[in-house]
């Protein structure tokens, strides 16, 4: 009888410990709440149940739609969003513990400032681009909006959308020709918020192409310094070098070109229209070797162009990493003597290759190249100039070695 008494004892136990708890937790006390636009948040002292695990608000939007947010895991903070108007709205607070036991609720009538559906379409702009509309906007508050541009060209009626949480928006409108557009904008979010339609005029895009890279041609040290190059400084070319007087300039930093060839890459590839391939592997690539960065290569246009966009393509066996170029930077001269060298040079402006978050993106964009308008800021030509120095200022990683694929100017063509 002890003993099976002392079992009996046990398997009561055991069968205690498996219970659940069905008692709710406590509520929040001392509940503030902070407006922002189209939402805020709620600050609160959360119970002392020591099962607590979080606090839900529970709410109803403008459409209809019931929106349940729950706050981070123990906070004492918790966001809501989602209101269309400044106007009060019930919300409803739960304390919630670890076997989803809730509390009686906590009522609060808030009051939010305008949707941040109005306060992004205020800060929305459109403006011409290269072939293009850009819509530039900025998100405060990061939430996802859909960014909607129509446009009308008088016969035909185009609306593109962009879905972003970036609080620097940006958004182009491609494929487009050089006539007037009546366009006008709207921001949309996921609760069915819409902003007022933003008349935003007639607009323009300018005209440019892709230059023909068929006279392009690589720009070496010799013709780089014209007669200051001392061609009796070594018996071999590849050592040679300018007269004492300039080779201050002659470091990998300045005017001085990386090796043309390397491995399986010569700089020829970098413009033949040729991008690198998988399946089976092309090699189509420059290759600088063991020559590390900073470094520069310089070419001949063939003749005066103006610029406008720029499209870079990586070595796509292992994109945005390894040996491959990460940010550079672009360079003209118009230079109508180079006899003497070709001097003159001017920045047009620094590119980096950034990784997009998502991977399928970040693949379409390695394959279709990065493009880049040499003036972000505003819309408009480089000077016209003949000679082009692509500089790469640093990888992906710390390798020595650097490699890329193909480059592709846009603009147009000058006509003496």
């Amino acid at each position: 009888m002890l003993i099976l008494g002392g079992m009996f004892m046990i398997n009561t136990s055991c069968s205690d410990d498996d219970e659940k708890d069905t008692m709710a937790p406590g509520q929040i006390s001392n509940v503030r709440f902070v407006p922002n636009y189209g939402g805020g948040y709620f600050l609160y002292d959360i119970p002392e149940d020591p099962d607590f695990l979080y606090v839900r608000a529970d709410y109803t939007v403008d459409s209809g739609e019931k929106v349940s947010k729950t706050s981070s895991t123990y906070n004492d903070t918790l966001f809501v969003e989602g209101f269309g108007q400044v106007k009060e709205y019930e919300v409803k607070l739960y304390s919630v513990d670890r076997n989803e036991n809730v509390s009686a609720p906590v009522v609060q009538v808030i009051t939010p400032l305008e949707a941040n559906t109005n306060t992004v379409a205020a800060t929305l702009t459109v403006r011409p681009g290269f072939s293009a509309l850009i819509a530039e906007w900025t998100n405060e508050l990061q939430q996802t909006v859909d960014v909607y541009v129509r446009l009308s060209d008088g016969e035909t009626v185009a609306e593109k959308v962009l879905s972003s949480n970036s609080k620097d928006g940006f958004f182009l409108v491609e494929n487009l020709q050089n006539k007037d557009y009546t366009v006008s904008t709207y921001v949309k979010d996921q609760y069915g918020n819409i902003s007022s339609v933003q008349d935003c005029g007639i607009l323009r895009p300018l005209e440019d192409a892709p230059l023909n890279k068929s006279l392009w041609a690589f720009l070496p040290n010799q013709q780089l310094y014209g007669n200051r190059w001392n061609y009796d400084s070594d018996p071999n070319p590849d050592n040679q070098q300018p007269y004492d007087e300039y080779m201050g300039a002659f470091t990998k930093d300045s005017l001085r070109n990386a090796p043309s060839a390397a491995y399986e890459g010569r700089i020829e590839k970098f413009w033949d229209n040729i991008t690198y391939q998988l399946n089976p592997e092309n090699y189509n690539i420059f290759n600088t070797g063991e020559w590390g960065y900073p470094y520069s290569y310089f070419i001949d246009m063939g003749r005066t162009v103006k610029g406008s966009r720029v499209r870079y393509w990586q070595r796509l066996s292992d994109k945005y990493g390894n040996e491959n170029v990460q940010t550079f930077q672009l360079y003209i001269s118009d230079d109508d003597d180079p006899t003497d060298g070709v001097t003159d040079w001017e920045l047009v402006g620094t590119y980096k290759i950034v990784k997009p978050a998502d991977s399928y993106e970040a693949d379409q964009e390695a394959i279709a190249g990065h493009e880049f308008i040499l003036y972000p800021k505003e819309t408009k030509y480089t000077k016209p100039f003949r000679y082009l120095r692509f500089k790469a200022l640093n990888g992906f990683t710390e390798r020595m070695v650097s490699v890329g694929s193909e480059i592709t100017l846009y603009g147009l063509e000058v006509n003496d």
